[in-house]
This record gives structure tokens, sequence and C-alpha cells, in this order.
């Protein structure tokens, strides 16, 4: 079989509404809205780092109080009642007053530019990686430091967090919901998890020392060959087999054909 093929029916395997249930863009499934989808993506992205288990469980807490509407929510609360909402929030090291900033921002952006996609298109034409300006424009609307949900790309992060938000955000299929449409699939870059790196590294599409934004790009434009129009078409399947453990043997024996 084939690279390419091999890809496909693990596209096929993974590409269901089953397995979107055990990853955190589970919660965007549940709004049809697109801007309330924004904003549920945003927060579940921006935890999505350590055990699933615990980023669905803290993801499902802030959900929990933005309610069926997360926009009406955001626009109408205060910097000083969102930090009373979110008091004694805490995931791994991010507490409530970073969720709180972040949401914040959600409320000033909006604002501003109708949606997270308007932010999102006026960045694009202005910077080459639209997420620069996306990301600067987050920490800089906050009343609080979110440098540890929201990096800053100048310094060689990968950004993996803000790409997976836009990946779930552009793409459309049984996983990613979708919704915008200033951005295509072919511009996306793979959102550098720890499995996405190893199998890079492996494979020898990433000559990178260190996890950093290059070695994100080297990684997609070795997907690109296989995917032009689509490179992150892989992604969810090959970061949840590196995720459960099993079948990785398989997956780089098949990549290296």
């Amino acid at each position: 079989m084939s690279a390419f093929k091999f890809l496909e029916s693990l596209y096929e395997k993974y590409n269901n509404l089953s397995k979107a249930q055990e990853d955190p863009v589970r919660f965007l499934h549940c709004f049809n809205d697109i801007r309330a989808r924004e904003i549920v993506g945003i927060v579940s992205s921006s935890l999505a780092f350590g055990r699933v288990s615990q980023i669905i469980d803290s993801v499902g807490k802030i959900i929990s109080i933005l309610g069926d509407d997360p926009v009406g929510f955001v626009a109408k609360t205060s910097a000083e009642t969102l930090m009373a909402r979110l008091d004694g929030f805490k995931h791994r090291w991010v507490g409530g007053c970073e969720i709180a900033g972040l949401l914040y921002s959600c409320k000033t952006l909006i604002e501003r530019y109708g949606s997270l996609e308007g932010l999102y298109e006026s960045c694009m034409n202005k910077h080459k990686d639209p997420l620069a300006g996306f990301a600067t424009a987050f920490r800089s609307e906050s009343f609080c430091d979110i440098s540890a949900l929201v990096p800053d790309l100048s310094k060689k992060s990968p950004c993996k967090r803000l790409r997976l938000f836009v990946k779930w955000m552009v793409r459309s299929d049984n996983v990613d919901p979708g919704g915008w449409t200033v951005e295509t699939p072919s511009n996306l870059v793979v959102p550098l998890d720890v499995h996405m790196w190893k199998i890079g590294k492996e494979l020898g599409w990433i000559k990178r020392s260190t996890p950093d934004v290059k070695a994100a790009l080297e990684l997609t434009e070795a997907f690109k060959t296989i995917r032009p129009d689509d490179p992150l078409r892989y992604d969810f399947a090959l970061s949840h087999v590196g995720m459960e453990g099993r079948g990785y043997d398989v997956v780089l024996l098949n990549l290296k054909r």
C-alpha cells in the first residue's frame, strides 16, 4: 500500500464524530453559530495541553459558564464579572484570571471586527503569517498576561494551539466543523504537538533539532507533497494514533515506503 493510500485509510478510520468526542473539538460541534464556535474554539484550543480527559473536563467547566449563548455572554459580561465567575478555575498552570483575560479579549475584538474571523482577515492583509497579528491582538486586549495561552510568534513558537484553533475553523469534515471562509485549508500550518513532532522526526520530514515554527513549516511542506490542497487532512488521525499508543510502528512502516 502506498503512503497516500495508507494515510487515506487512516483518515477514513478517524474522521468520524465518535472520535471527535474524544477530543476538545467536541465542544465546537455543539454550536451552529459561527461566532459562538469561535469563542468555544479559542477556549478549547488554548487549553489543549495535558491529558485529554483533563482538557475536556476543564473546557467543559468553562462552557458551562458561557452557556448556550457564548456570544451574548461575552458581549454583556464585564471584566470584573468574568474574574468572579472564573475564580478558582485551574487547568495545570493556567488559572481563572488568564481565561477571563482571553474571554475579555474576545469581547473587545468581536466588538471591533464583528467576529474573530474578521480579525483574522484583517491580519491576513497586514502579516505574512496572519497568526502573528492575531496573537498580538489577543494579548494586547487582555487585562492580564495571557502569554501562557496565546504565545508570541516572534519567539519562534510553533503556536500549536492557535494553529489548532484555525484548523478547526477552516477545515470542514466530520471532525473539524469549519465555518470560516476567509482562509483555505491549503494555507494551514501543522499544529505541531509532541506526536506530530515524533512522527516528523522519525520519518526525516523534519530536519530541525527543536520543535519550533520552522519545524512546523517543514512538516507542513512534507504533507503538501501528498495533499497540496489540504496538508492538515491527516493531522487528527496521526495525533490520535500517537495518543492512543498503539499502531504507531505500523504508521511509520507504511509511511517509510
